[in-house]
C-alpha cells in the first residue's frame, strides 16, 4: 500500500510540476509579441526519496532568461541615439527653414535678385518701374532674414519647452522605478523563491531604457533586487527613494542665459548631461541654433554695412528734404569726432540744380559742436541739430534734398570717433553717422554689435515710401558748385547704384562666428559658406544617426535571439509536458485501480 501511496504522490506532484510548465509555455506564447518581454523557463527538482518510497517532483523557480550585458549595451546606445536623432530632427528642420544652396529661397539667390535690381536701376535710374523693383527686391531680403531670426528664436523656444517635457518623462519612469522596485523587493526576499517577479523586471527594464533614451544613466541591482539609478557622473536619481528633477522653461533672446536642470535641493545635474534626448535639445538650444544665428547676424551685418557705406555716398533725385542719423550719442557735447578731410552739404531742387552749398572744414568736433558748424554754413537755406542724440540735418524748404559728399579726392573721409572709452576708426562721414543709410538695423549701427540684426533690419521707411530718394547719382567733389546755375546731381546719373552692387560683390572680412571661422568672401559666398555647413552638420548627422540606429538594432536582435519567445519551440515544450502530464495522469488512474483491487480483496 505504501509504495502505491508512493507513486501516487509522485505522479500528483507530476500533474502539478506539467501544468505549472504548461502555464509557463503558455504565458511565453501569449507574450511573444510584447515589446521588452524575458521568455520564462521553469526549472524542475526531484522531492527525492524517502526510506523505498518516491516524493516526486516540484518546481525549484522560474528562470527570466535575460542578459544583463546586452540590456545595458542597448541603454547605453538608446542613449546615443537618442542625441543624434534629436539633432538630427533639428538640423533637418534648419535645413528646410533655409533652403538648399541652389533654391530660390536660399539667402544667396535673394542677395542676386537684389544685385540684379541693382543693376537693372543702374542702367535706368530714372525708371519709377526699376526703382520699386529694387526696394521690392531688397525689402523681400530684409523680410527672410527676419523670418528666419525669428524662427530659430522660435525653435530655441520649442526646445526649450521639450526640455522641459523631457525632465518630466525622467521623473514619471523614475517614480515607476521605484514602485517596481518595491513590487520585486517584496517577491525576491526569503520564502518567494517561487515567485515570479520577471513580468514586473521586464516593465523595469523598459522604463530603464526609455529612461536612457533621454539621459545617460548608470544602474547598480542590490542583493533584495532592487535598481539604483545614478546619472553619468554617479549623481545619485533613484537609491530607494526617487529624486525629482526641477526645470522651468523660458522664452527668450540669442543671449539669454536658460535655467539648469536641477534637483529638488537646487543642486544642478546639468554637466551631468553628457547623451540622450535631453543632451541633444540641450546642445540644438545652446549651441547649434545659436550658431546659425551668429552667422546670419554677421551677414546681415556686412549687408548693411556694405550697402549703406556706398549708398551714403550718393543722393536721391529729388532727395530727402531731412536726414537724421542713426547712431546715437550718449553725451554730444563731450563725445568727440575727428574729420580727415573736408566734407560738403548741399541743397538740392527737385531739378538737380543747387539751392545751397557748404564745405565743412575737417578737424575736431564735439557732436554739438559739428552740428552747429553746419546749421551755421547752411544758413538760412537749411538746419541741423542733435535730436535724441541723433544728428539731423534738414533743408528748409520741403522740396529741396539734402546731400552729402566727402571732399578727399573720390575716397571717404577718415572718421576718428571717442566717446571716452578710446578712439575708434571709420570711414565717410555720412556711413558714420548714418545720415542716408539704405538699411536699418534699430539701435545696432556700424561698429557695433551684431547680435540681433537680422531680427530687426528693414529698408529705410522713407525709401519704401519714396523710391525716388534712393542714393543713385554721385555729388560732385570739383569747386563748390553755383548756386541756381550748376547741378548737384545730373538727370540720369546711376553711377552710385552701380557701386553698391560692385560693393556686394567684392571680397568682406568676416570675423569667426558660430563655427565658421575667419573668412575673407563677398557676400554671396559668404551665404554659401553659411548653407554648406547646415549641409555638412546635416549630413554628418543623417551618418552618425543611422550607425547609432544600427548599433541599437544589432544588440536588440540579440537581446531577441537569446531572451525573446520562439513560438514554435514553445509549442514543442507544450508537446512534451502535454505527453508527460498524461503519463502522470495514467499513473493516477493505475495505482487509483491498484488502490480499488487491493481494498476489493480485503472484502
Amino acid at each position: 500500500m505504501s509504495s502505491i501511496a508512493s507513486a501516487l504522490n509522485a505522479a500528483v506532484s507530476g500533474l502539478a510540476v506539467n501544468r505549472a510548465g504548461l502555464e509557463v509555455a503558455s504565458h511565453n506564447i501569449g507574450n511573444a509579441n510584447t515589446e521588452g518581454y524575458s521568455r520564462r523557463v521553469q526549472h524542475q527538482q526531484t522531492l527525492g526519496v524517502s526510506g523505498t518510497g518516491a516524493r516526486g517532483v516540484g518546481v525549484s523557480d522560474v528562470e527570466r532568461v535575460a542578459d544583463e550585458f546586452v540590456t545595458g549595451q542597448i541603454r547605453e546606445q538608446s542613449s546615443s541615439f537618442g542625441k543624434s536623432e534629436v539633432r538630427d530632427r533639428y538640423l533637418g528642420q534648419m535645413q528646410d527653414m533655409f533652403g538648399t544652396l541652389t533654391s530660390d529661397s536660399s539667402l544667396g539667390q535673394r542677395l542676386s535678385d537684389m544685385m540684379s535690381a541693382m543693376e537693372a536701376l543702374g542702367v535706368e535710374p530714372e525708371s519709377p518701374t526699376a526703382q520699386g523693383g529694387l526696394i521690392d527686391e531688397a525689402a523681400a531680403l530684409a523680410r527672410d532674414l527676419n523670418d528666419m531670426s525669428t524662427e530659430i528664436l522660435a525653435m530655441r523656444n520649442k526646445a526649450d519647452i521639450e526640455i522641459a517635457n523631457a525632465v518630466e518623462k525622467i521623473n514619471a519612469d523614475l517614480a515607476l522605478v521605484a514602485d517596481l522596485n518595491e513590487k520585486i523587493a517584496a517577491q525576491t526576499g526569503p520564502g518567494m523563491e517561487t515567485q515570479d517577479p520577471g513580468d514586473l523586471q521586464d516593465q523595469r527594464d523598459e522604463a530603464l531604457k526609455r529612461l536612457s533614451q533621454i539621459l545617460n544613466i548608470k544602474t547598480f541591482e542590490r542583493p533584495n533586487g532592487e535598481v539604483a539609478i545614478f546619472t553619468g557622473d554617479a549623481r545619485g536619481l533613484l537609491d530607494g527613494d526617487a529624486q525629482t528633477l526641477q526645470y522651468e522653461p523660458i522664452g527668450g533672446s540669442l543671449s539669454i542665459v536658460y535655467n539648469d536642470i536641477v534637483l529638488a535641493n537646487g543642486m544642478s545635474i546639468q554637466a551631468d548631461v553628457r547623451s540622450g534626448e535631453l543632451k541633444g535639445l540641450l546642445e540644438v538650444r545652446d549651441r547649434l541654433l545659436p550658431d546659425l544665428h551668429r552667422q546670419i547676424d554677421s551677414f546681415t551685418a556686412h549687408l548693411r554695412d556694405a550697402v549703406n557705406a556706398a549708398h551714403n555716398r550718393g543722393a536721391g533725385l529729388p532727395g530727402a528734404d531731412s536726414l537724421r542719423g542713426t547712431r546715437e550719442f550718449a553725451d554730444p557735447a563731450t563725445d568727440q569726432v575727428t574729420i580727415g578731410s573736408d566734407v560738403r552739404f548741399v541743397l538740392s531742387e527737385t531739378s538737380g540744380l543747387t539751392a545751397a552749398t557748404f564745405d565743412l572744414p575737417a578737424g575736431v568736433y564735439t557732436i554739438d559742436a559739428l552740428a552747429a558748424a553746419i546749421d551755421a554754413g547752411l544758413g538760412a537755406d537749411g538746419s541741423a541739430a542733435v535730436v535724441n542724440g541723433d544728428l539731423m540735418i534738414s533743408a528748409t524748404n520741403p522740396n529741396h534734398g539734402v546731400g552729402i559728399v566727402d571732399l578727399n579726392g573720390g575716397a571717404d573721409a577718415a572718421i576718428t570717433f571717442d566717446d571716452g572709452s578710446g578712439p575708434e576708426a571709420f570711414e565717410g562721414f555720412s556711413a558714420f553717422f548714418g545720415l542716408n543709410d539704405f538699411f536699418v538695423t534699430g539701435d545696432l549701427v556700424q561698429g557695433g554689435a551684431v547680435e540681433g540684426a537680422s531680427t530687426v533690419i528693414a529698408v529705410r521707411a522713407d525709401l519704401i515710401d519714396n523710391p525716388e530718394r534712393i542714393a543713385r547719382g554721385r555729388l560732385s567733389t570739383g569747386a563748390a558748385p553755383v548756386v541756381g546755375a550748376d547741378r548737384a546731381l545730373a538727370i540720369g546719373d546711376g553711377s552710385n547704384v552701380q557701386d553698391i552692387a560692385a560693393a556686394l560683390s567684392q571680397d568682406r572680412s568676416f570675423d569667426s562666428a558660430g563655427g565658421l571661422p575667419p573668412i575673407t568672401k563677398p557676400l554671396a559666398d559668404y551665404a554659401g559658406e553659411i548653407l554648406g555647413r547646415q549641409s555638412q552638420l546635416k549630413a554628418e548627422e543623417d551618418e552618425r544617426l543611422a550607425f547609432e540606429e544600427a548599433m541599437v538594432e544589432q544588440f536588440e536582435r540579440r537581446r531577441s535571439d537569446f531572451s525573446g519567445v520562439s513560438i514554435d519551440e514553445e509549442l514543442a515544450n507544450i508537446l512534451v509536458l502535454q505527453n508527460a502530464f498524461n503519463a502522470s495522469a495514467r499513473i493516477v488512474t493505475t495505482a487509483d485501480e491498484m488502490m480499488e483491487i487491493i481494498t476489493n480483496m480485503k472484502r
